[in-house]
């Protein structure tokens, strides 16, 4: 197959543009054809592409590796969000470090007891061209609750003290600057950024090829936390597809949460029996799990 590289990440092939995500620890190439390339800029920290695509639509590419798609999109959205929402009985003050795109607010914006929503977002430009060409200016129309903060969230977390009752990290592979988003110390700070019954979900990589994020992960929250849960997702954008998360709690047990109270009237993805099904790991998973807590 001739590769000729044009922006990082992309590349053409007679007259076909393509998005070519290489996962070494799968050995695999993952190709996403595009139709159009609808903006492109460099900013302080990254490349920033938006694209039409072939197969999933409108997508946000960063550094040349789509991040999400409105098309599958909701899938990742949801499940970071209303797992953690539905497990606290109360929650007030909702914060999500990463998710410039606000998907996750999106969905927290849903639940009407919820009083602030604060998105940390290194790239304000990510926010900016989200809001542009992904999101519909109705999300957020009259919205009072959400503040957008542009801050490194690894800095932003260490002065947060006792202050949310939930914490959605959407955090980068741990590589480059986002290897701090992993540290124990990053661990700590979420630990403290948290109410004494506050509730914390990170996205923990492929169970199949982010092994070690994964058991890293449950490692460093069971050092905190009394109630540490991973549950699974499929995520069609993703290489390999099957994604994982690990919630980890004060005090709130997700498998005894009031599920009358999940706001899924207009969800694409979640529902009562999904939010269950989520947390029934298959056995190989399971086995990661376990072997990070010994």
């Amino acid at each position: 197959m001739a590769k000729e590289r044009s922006l990082y990440g992309f590349h053409k092939e007679n007259s076909t543009v393509w998005i070519r995500n290489f996962v070494g620890n799968a050995r695999i190439e993952q190709w996403y054809k595009i139709h159009s390339l609808l903006h492109y800029e460099k900013s302080t920290y990254q490349e920033i592409s938006i694209v039409e695509s072939k197969g999933f639509g409108r997508m946000l590419v960063l550094d040349g590796t789509p991040q999400n798609s409105m098309k599958e999109g909701f899938i990742y959205n949801e499940m970071i969000s209303h797992i953690p929402l539905v497990t606290h009985p109360h929650p007030k003050k909702v914060a999500m470090i990463g998710g410039g795109d606000c998907g996750p607010a999106r969905e927290t914006m849903k639940y009407k007891e919820v009083e602030q929503i604060d998105v940390v977002e290194l790239d304000p430009k990510v926010t900016e061209l989200c809001r542009k060409y992904l999101t519909p200016a109705s999300a957020y129309e009259n919205e009072t609750r959400l503040t957008m903060i542009h801050e490194d969230g690894y800095d932003w977390i260490q002065k947060q003290k006792d202050l949310y009752d939930i914490l959605m990290i959407d955090r980068p592979d741990p590589v480059g600057p986002g290897t701090k988003l992993f540290s124990k110390e990053f661990y700590q700070a979420v630990y403290d950024g948290l109410t004494d019954d506050g509730i914390v979900v990170f996205q923990s990589g492929s169970p199949f090829y982010n092994i070690s994020t994964l058991q890293r992960t449950v490692k460093n929250v069971q050092v905190h936390f009394p109630i540490v849960y991973t549950y699974l997702v499929t995520i069609p954008l993703f290489p390999c597809g099957i994604w994982s998360f690990t919630l980890a709690s004060k005090k709130w047990d997700p498998l005894k949460a009031d599920l009358t109270r999940l706001q899924d009237q207009d969800t694409q993805y979640i529902d009562r029996e999904v939010y269950k099904a989520a947390f029934a790991l298959p056995k190989y998973v399971k086995k990661l799990v376990d072997e990070s807590s010994s």
